[in-house]
């Protein structure tokens, strides 16, 4: 690192984005609970749901299809994913900085010698030998 005002830089972008896919991967995944459990599932009469009015009590529903998956499927988990999938590629293109992490340091210059023929090799045994 170059500086302290560079690292602070590199920490504040580091912090700023992990917060931000913390924050959309908590939202997916309430939004994933919450839609499966109210949408996939039977509820009686004594349910919380059921009594805020949220839900209605009764037997399993049959799902109806969205593109070939149940209904609760496509809108709770197929849903979620795909959008995360398309956010993760926006953020990873648009939103992330490309911060300077300063130049890279190298002990020796050379390139790394390659090892003796056999050595090394998973075949016929173990790396080292026995």
């Amino acid at each position: 690192m170059q500086n302290k005002e560079s690292a602070r830089s590199l920490f504040r972008n580091a912090r700023r984005e992990a917060w931000i896919v913390a924050l959309v991967w908590a939202l997916a995944f309430a939004w994933s609970v919450v839609w499966c459990y109210i949408h996939g599932y039977a509820h009686d009469e004594a349910s919380l749901l059921v009594r805020l009015g949220w839900v209605e009590a009764g037997p399993a529903r049959t799902p109806e299809l969205v593109l070939g998956f149940p209904d609760w499927v496509f809108w709770g988990i197929l849903l979620p994913w795909l959008a995360c999938s398309a956010f993760t590629v926006w953020f990873g293109i648009w939103g992330m900085s490309d911060d300077n992490l300063g130049s890279e340091l190298t002990s020796d210059p050379s390139p790394p010698t390659p090892l003796p023929e056999g050595e090394g090799s998973s075949k016929g045994g173990s790396a080292h030998g026995h």
